[in-house]
This record gives structure tokens, C-alpha cells and sequence, in this order.
């Protein structure tokens, strides 16, 4: 398998990308929704912290695989495929990238204006305000959890795109970016 993509396959770097993005997403998703219900104490701080950093992490992977993107053809969706299924899947796509700058965009802008620094582990990359902002904090939350929602929505539709491609339209779609999944006979 090529590290360059080409008009039928994804290539090496292609697909390293994606499945470090997804498997640091849900990770972030999900420790996202259950770290405010952690008592307080220095466990549930660390928590926030790591959460941060791998949360600009993927802000800067996805700036990555946006360049990568840009450089490389995406392989071709299968022959025959209908207008709308191209257009949802390429709006699909926009939507996540665009998810995944504003999720860590919202989440530093909001820790700003809590007036807490912005770590990325042990360094920190943006000092705290000096003052609480309530009203950006309150934008920025909202943008931040509402996005979390829209993110897992768009994660299963793309989820069970890439599954109904395999078992239902039996073609070598998610195969491309799985390649230890068998494609299908």
C-alpha cells in the first residue's frame, strides 16, 4: 500500500490519520461527557488537563490532514453513485473537519474566559485572562457542547455510511481507509 493516496485508495498517511483522529475523538467524547460528574480533587484536574491538550492535539492533526487533503486526491466514490449520496458525502466530510477545529477552538476560547490557563500537558500555551469573561464563557460552552452533540451525530451517520457501503452496497469503500477489513466478496 502506497503513503500517497491515489484516485482508488487511500494511502498509509491517509488512513493513520483518520483512525488517530477517531480513536482520540471518542476518546475525547467520551471522557467529555462523564469529567464534570468527577469529584474535585487533583484526578479530576489532570483529567481536564489531558482532555485540553488531546483536544488541541486533534485541532492540529486535523489542520494537518486538511493540508494532506488538499495535496492528495481522494480516491473516487464507486461508479453510479447518485448525486445526493456525493453531495452528503462530501458535506459529511466538510462538517466534520469543521467540527473538529471548532471543538477545540470553542473549548480554548471558553477556558480563556473562565480565566484558566490553556495547557498542552505541562506547558501552557495561553495564560489565563486575568478576569472571568461570563459572556464568552457562556458562548463558548455553548458552542462546545452543542458541537460535541453534532460531532457524535455526524460520527454515526459517517459510521453507518462507511458500514452500509461494506455489508449492504458491497463495495470496496470502507475497505480503502479499513484494509484489514476484508472487502466484500
Amino acid at each position: 500500500m502506497p503513503y500517497r493516496n491515489t484516485h482508488e485508495h487511500w494511502g498509509r498517511i491517509s488512513i493513520a490519520l483518520h483512525w488517530l483522529t477517531a480513536v482520540l475523538v471518542l476518546g475525547l467524547l467520551l471522557v467529555g461527557f462523564l469529567m464534570e460528574s468527577l469529584p474535585n480533587n487533583l484526578f479530576k484536574r489532570d483529567v481536564y488537563v489531558w482532555h485540553k491538550s488531546f483536544g488541541l492535539i486533534v485541532g492540529a492533526l486535523t489542520l494537518l490532514r486538511i493540508g494532506w487533503r488538499l495535496a492528495q486526491p481522494a480516491p473516487r466514490l464507486p461508479g453510479g453513485t447518485p448525486v445526493w449520496k456525493r453531495l452528503a458525502a462530501h458535506t459529511g466530510h466538510a462538517g466534520l473537519y469543521l467540527l473538529l477545529l471548532l471543538m477545540p477552538i470553542s473549548g480554548a476560547l471558553y477556558n480563556y474566559a473562565a480565566n484558566f490557563r490553556t495547557p498542552l500537558f505541562d506547558l501552557t500555551l495561553l495564560e489565563p485572562a486575568g478576569s472571568v469573561d461570563r459572556e464568552l464563557r457562556s458562548i463558548a460552552g455553548t458552542l462546545h457542547e452543542w458541537g460535541a452533540w453534532l460531532l457524535v451525530a455526524l460520527l454515526v451517520a459517517h459510521t453507518a455510511a462507511a458500514l452500509s457501503h461494506h455489508y449492504r452496497l458491497k463495495d470496496r469503500v470502507l475497505h480503502r481507509m479499513a484494509p484489514w477489513i476484508r472487502p466484500p466478496a
